[in-house]
């Protein structure tokens, strides 16, 4: 199988989307300080996964796409 390499617009769309589950992971940690409820960090770590999976298989579909492509 061929080394995948994302273009600059999958880079650039996997770029954003980890930045939007890190600030999903800042809120809820800042949620959890100011609360002290534990429930703010289970949060903002699913609000985040919300955005990380559903990029990583835009990812890997594209990247499948492509080695079928090259056969």
């Amino acid at each position: 199988m061929a080394k995948y390499r994302p273009g600059p617009k999958m880079t650039a769309y996997l770029v954003r989307e980890g930045l939007r589950e890190t600030a999903c992971w800042l809120v809820g940690g800042a949620a959890f300080l100011v609360t002290g409820n534990w429930i703010w960090l289970a949060c903002g770590v699913l609000c985040g996964l919300g955005f990380s999976i559903p990029a990583l298989i835009t990812f890997a579909r594209e990247a499948k796409e492509r080695d079928r492509a090259s056969r």
